[in-house]
C-alpha cells in the first residue's frame, strides 16, 4: 500500500515513520504546496492521503479539494490536537465526496491499522461485491420479456451492476447515463435495432474500449457479418444457456481486469502533450504512470515494470535513445515494448530507434487515437503470447498434478474437488474474474510440492512420526520453490506457500498470521480441509459433510480466518456441498 502525506511538521513525520516502517508500508512525505501536490501525487499514484491538519499556506478544505481532483484514493486527517467544533467542519467537509478518516496521536496506531485492514483485505461479500459493482456494469436490450427474465436470473448472485432496456432507444439513452463496461443486444427490436445501436456506440465510444456483444438467432447468419461490418465484438446465438451466457461476459471482463492492470509509463516534460496522451490512455481503461524526465522515468519502470514505456526523444536528465537503452539492459524489463515520439523525421533518427528495440516511431503531431490503437496492438500481441505460455506451462504442470495423484489413489480427485470448492467460494464472495483465475491456478497448483515427498512417507497408511511430518509440512516450500523461476506464476506462489498457514499464527512453513495470510491461501485452506476430512485417508473413514462444517465452524479464528469461514458456511448452506460433475 502505498501513501502520500501531506505533512510538514517533522515530530509527526518521525512519528508516522516508526509506523509505516513496522508495517512495511511506501510511503512519502510531500510540503503542503499547490505545485509540490499536484507534480507529487500523480507520479506516486497513492492508495490513501494522509493530510495533516494545520496548514500555514492554504486552509484545509482547498488542499482537499485539490487532492480529490488528482486522486480517487481515500483521505485521512490527522490531527495534532481537535476540539468538537474542527471534527464537525471537517466533517461537512467529508459529506461531498470520499468519506474523511480523522486521527489523533493517541489513536492514530489501532485505528489506522484497522484502515489498512479495511482497504487491503475486507473480504466480506457485501464490500467484495460492492467494489465489483463500481468495476463493472453491463446493459442489456431485448424486447423480449422472457430473455430480460433470463438475464437478470443468470446474473442474479454476480457482482454486475445490470442496465435493462426493452427498445434500442431506451438502451441508448441508458449506455449516455450510466456508460456500462459491456453491451449486449437483441438485433430485431422497436424504435431502434441492435445494429443501429451497436454503431452508434462505436461512433460515440470516445476512445473507451466498450465491448458489445449482439444477440443472433441462429436462422439469420447474415446479421453476423453485418454487426462484424460495423463493430460489433463478439455474438451470441439463440437459444443460450446460462453457463454460455456467463461465460461469454467472464471473457470480456477478464479482459476488462487486464486491461486495467497493464501500466503504461509515459515520459515527456511536455505538460499539454503528456495531458493530451494521458488522457486519451486512462479514457481506453488503461493505468498510465507519468515521469517528467528519463533518470525518473527509468526508476518507475524499475519499480513498476510497465508493458509499454512512451518516451520524448528530447526528455531530460536521460534522453529518449539513452532511456531505452537502460530499459534493454536491465534484466526485468526485456519483455517491456516501447514507443518513441518526437518531432524530428530524419531517417537516421528512426533507424537509431530500430536498432533500440523500438516497437513503434510517432513524428510530431500525430494522431493520439492512432497512439492508442498501437498501444492496443502491442498489448494484445503479449497477450496473445503471454496466453500461449501460460497454457503451455500449466498443461505441463497439471501433467504432473495428475502424475502426483496417481502415486495415491485414496487422493485421487483431491486437487480437483479443492479448486471446485475454492473457485465457489471465491465467486461466492464476489472475487474479481482476475482473482478468481489466480485462485483457480493457486487450488490446482497447491500441492505440487508433495511431488519432493518420499512414498514411504506420502504413501504411509499409518499415523506419521513428528520427524515424517515435518517432511510432509516441506511440500509448501517445496511447490514454491518449483514455481519461483516461473514469472508467470509469482501471484501465485504466495497461494501455495501460505496455505497451511493458521489464523492463530501456529501454521506452517512461516507461522504467519491473520490478515498476513494472502486470502486465496486463506480460502485454499478451507477448501483443502474440508475435502480431507470428507475423504478416506489411509488412517481413517470420511467424515460426514456436517462433522466437517462443525470442525470449521469450531476453528474460525484459530484456525481459520473468521470471515472467510463464515462465508464458507454460509455457501455450503446456501449452495449445498454438491460439485458439478
Amino acid at each position: 500500500m502505498k501513501i502520500v502525506n501531506i505533512v510538514d511538521l517533522n515530530l509527526v513525520k518521525i512519528f508516522l515513520s516508526k509506523f509505516y516502517l513496522a508495517h512495511g508500508l511506501d510511503y512519502l512525505f510531500i510540503v503542503p504546496h499547490k505545485e509540490t501536490i499536484e507534480k507529487q501525487i500523480p507520479l506516486f499514484q497513492p492508495d490513501l492521503i494522509l493530510l495533516q491538519h494545520q496548514y500555514s499556506e492554504a486552509p484545509v478544505e482547498d488542499i482537499v479539494a485539490q487532492v480529490r481532483a488528482l486522486t480517487p484514493a481515500p483521505i485521512a486527517v490527522f490531527f495534532l490536537r481537535s476540539d468538537k467544533e474542527t471534527v464537525k467542519r471537517f466533517s461537512s467537509l467529508g459529506k461531498k465526496g470520499k468519506d474523511l478518516f480523522f486521527y489523533d496521536k493517541h489513536s492514530f496506531a489501532q485505528e489506522f491499522e484497522d484502515l489498512l485492514n479495511r482497504q487491503t483485505t475486507g473480504i466480506s461479500r457485501e464490500q467484495v461485491a460492492a467494489e465489483n459493482e463500481v468495476r463493472h456494469s453491463l446493459l442489456f436490450a431485448d424486447d423480449s420479456a422472457v430473455m430480460r427474465h433470463f438475464v437478470r436470473r443468470a446474473l442474479a448472485d454476480r457482482p454486475i451492476t445490470l442496465h435493462v432496456a426493452d427498445d434500442g432507444a431506451e438502451a441508448w439513452d441508458l449506455y449516455q447515463e450510466h456508460l456500462p463496461n459491456l453491451v449486449i443486444t437483441d438485433i430485431e427490436m422497436p424504435r431502434m435495432d441492435g445494429l443501429q445501436l451497436c454503431k452508434k456506440i462505436k461512433e460515440n465510444n470516445q476512445g473507451r474500449f466498450i465491448p458489445v456483444i449482439i444477440l443472433s438467432n441462429k436462422k439469420k447468419p447474415i446479421d453476423i457479418d453485418t454487426a462484424f461490418d460495423i463493430g460489433a465484438d463478439d455474438y451470441l446465438t439463440k437459444p443460450t444457456t446460462t453457463e454460455e451466457f456467463n461465460h461469454k461476459i467472464d471473457e470480456y471482463l477478464s479482459v476488462l481486469d487486464r486491461k486495467q492492470r497493464n501500466k503504461i509509463l509515459l515520459a515527456d516534460d511536455s505538460k499539454v502533450s503528456s495531458e493530451i496522451i494521458t488522457h486519451a490512455l486512462v479514457k481506453n481503461s488503461l493505468q498510465v504512470l507519468h515521469a517528467v524526465d528519463g533518470e525518473t522515468a527509468f526508476d518507475l519502470a524499475v519499480r513498476e515494470r510497465p508493458d509499454i514505456i512512451i518516451t520524448d526523444i528530447e526528455v531530460p536528465r536521460l534522453n529518449g535513445y539513452e532511456l531505452a537503452k537502460k530499459v534493454r539492459q536491465h534484466p526485468d524489463l526485456k519483455e517491456t515494448s516501447l514507443i518513441m515520439m518526437s518531432a524530428r523525421d530524419r531517417r537516421s533518427d528512426i533507424k537509431k530507434g530500430e536498432k533500440l528495440g523500438i516497437s513503434r516511431y510517432f513524428i510530431k503531431p500525430f494522431d493520439v487515437e492512432k497512439l492508442v490503437i498501437v498501444v492496443e496492438q502491442l498489448l494484445l500481441e503479449k497477450y496473445n503470447i503471454y496466453q500461449k505460455e501460460y497454457e503451455y506451462m500449466l498443461s505441463t504442470i497439471q501433467s504432473l498434478i495428475t502424475a502426483l495423484e496417481a502415486r495415491d489413489h485414496y487422493t485421487k480427485g483431491h486437487t480437483q474437488r479443492v479448486s471446485a470448492y475454492a473457485s465457489r467460494l471465491g465467486r461466492f464472495i464476489g472475487m474479481s474474474s482476475y482473482a478468481l483465475k489466480e485462485l483457480e491456478i493457486g487450488s490446482n497448483l497447491h500441492d505440487v510440492g508433495k511431488i519432493g515427498v518420499r512414498d514411504d512417507i506420502l504413501l504411509k497408511p499409518g499415523r506419521l512420526s513428528a520427524e515424517e511430518y515435518a517432511k510432509i509440512q516441506e511440500h509448501a516450500i517445496i511447490g514454491a520453490e518449483i514455481l519461483r523461476p516461473l514469472k508467470l506464476l509469482e501471484n501465485i506462489i504466495p497461494l501455495i506457500l501460505f496455505h497451511h498457514e493458521r489464523w492463530d499464527g501456529r501454521g506452517y512453513p512461516s507461522m504467519i498470521h491473520g490478515d498476513k495470510i494472502p486470502l486465496g491461501a486463506r480460502i485454499i485452506a478451507i477448501a483443502d480441509t474440508y475435502d480431507a476430512i470428507t475423504s478416506d485417508r489411509p488412517y481413517r473413514k470420511a467424515l460426514s459433510q456436517e462433522d466437517a462444517l462443525q470442525i470449521i465452524r469450531e476453528n474460525l479464528g484459530k484456525q481459520f480466518c473468521p470471515e472467510t469461514g463464515r462465508a464458507f458456511l454460509a455457501m455450503m448452506e446456501t449452495e449445498g456441498a454438491t460439485l458439478p460433475k
